[in-house]
């Protein structure tokens, strides 16, 4: 086992489209632990309510943008990508870098991309994201697993081969 992280599981949500309290789960982050929200009609509903803007669903060309920034970003920084998969509602990334703004990084990165590339819309992104810290090479390949085979059909991704 390595002492440091060797890779980051990154996953965020698009505005609007997988509320707390969603049947499918969620995850709140609090005080550096993560739970897991099950599914409670009155807890979506109030954050139904709270939304401001119209909740984003991605198309394929916005996918592409997002998967394209994130794989930019990545070479920028030097950092590498595991794998990632772009989904009309949320993002999964596995990214061999650790520290605490990786989600804000990307999410930033695939925000200015989307609006260089005309989609202006004020919200993409649920505020936060969620992030685990993996230290075991066993680790990264049941997450690209994850990320790649088990998110149903395949939209835009990237797995380093």
């Amino acid at each position: 086992m390595h002492s440091a992280p060797i890779a980051s599981f990154i996953t965020f949500t698009t505005y609007g489209m997988w509320l707390h309290g969603d049947p499918r789960g969620s995850v709140i982050q609090s005080k550096g632990t993560a739970k897991l929200l099950g599914h409670n009609p009155k807890l979506q509903n109030y954050h139904q309510d709270k939304l401001t803007y119209p909740p984003v669903k991605l198309g394929s060309d916005q996918r592409k943008i997002v998967l394209a920034a994130i794989v930019e970003h990545c070479d920028v920084k030097g950092w590498q990508l595991f794998a990632a998969h772009i989904r009309s509602n949320h993002v999964h990334i596995l990214v061999g870098a650790y520290k605490p703004d990786l989600v804000a990084d990307f999410k930033s990165w695939a925000t200015r991309k989307l609006r260089a590339n005309g989609y202006d819309m004020p919200r993409v992104w649920t505020q936060g994201g969620s992030m685990q810290y993996l230290f075991k090479d066993d680790e990264i390949k049941e997450k690209v697993d994850y990320i790649i085979n088990q998110q149903g059909d395949m939209m835009e991704y990237y797995v380093c081969h």
